[in-house]
């Protein structure tokens, strides 16, 4: 490749051969920091971050970059970026429940609100797709779904919705896929990496 082509592929390169920057959105403890890294270890052996049951562990968003997946839908490299959780009030007294002290308890708090307003702000300036991931073991009728859901849709962002944590027994696929009926939901788990493949497929097909 001459010098004149190199430059061009640099300062204009083929689309198709740029990263699909996809993030994972959602409720906090909704399992997508454990999904995240599920994904990065699967094709790329790395980690996003660290995984907590305390809601609101992680932040800032943080990212693994050119992830390659393959699939028999196709081969999509995309940087996957683990975002905060997102809720619509965050109360201190709920981080004293899991056992943290009062001054902690308010600074994960500070924390979490800050988190909430990177992750609108990634949503809004940086994706160009979204993982949707919800507890499949809770009721997915939250105000901060609709709200989120809203967002990816109005800027007409590609999508995949995850149902996570079915491994766990209480795992309700169905009432996911009845409270978000114009969405293909994949069922999948995070931690065990049941059902992995699908959503392999999933995001090889949207993301591709």
């Amino acid at each position: 490749m001459g010098i004149l082509a190199r430059l061009k592929s640099a300062l204009f390169p083929d689309p198709a051969q740029v990263p699909a920057t996809i993030g994972l959105y959602g409720p906090p403890n909704a399992g997508k920091t454990t999904l995240a890294n599920r994904i990065a270890s699967d094709w790329a052996d790395v980690t996003v971050g660290d995984a907590s049951e305390v809601p609101h562990e992680t932040q800032h968003a943080q990212r693994a970059d050119g992830i390659e997946i393959e699939h028999d839908e196709g081969t999509v490299t995309v940087d996957v970026v683990d975002t905060p959780g997102v809720a619509t009030e965050v109360d201190h007294a709920a981080f004293r429940d899991h056992g943290l002290s009062e001054a902690d308890a308010r600074e994960r708090a500070r924390g979490a609100t800050q988190g909430i307003g990177d992750s609108i702000r990634v949503l809004r300036e940086e994706v160009g797709g979204v993982i949707y991931v919800l507890d499949a073991t809770r009721d997915p009728h939250e105000q901060v779904n609709g709200m989120l859901l809203g967002i990816a849709e109005n800027q007409g962002l590609p999508l995949v919705l995850v149902a996570n944590k079915i491994d766990h027994a209480d795992a309700d696929t169905e009432q996911v896929a009845d409270a978000f009926p114009h969405y293909d939901v994949v069922p999948v788990s995070g931690l065990t990496g049941d059902n992995a493949d699908a959503l392999y497929a999933a995001i090889a097909d949207r993301f591709g």
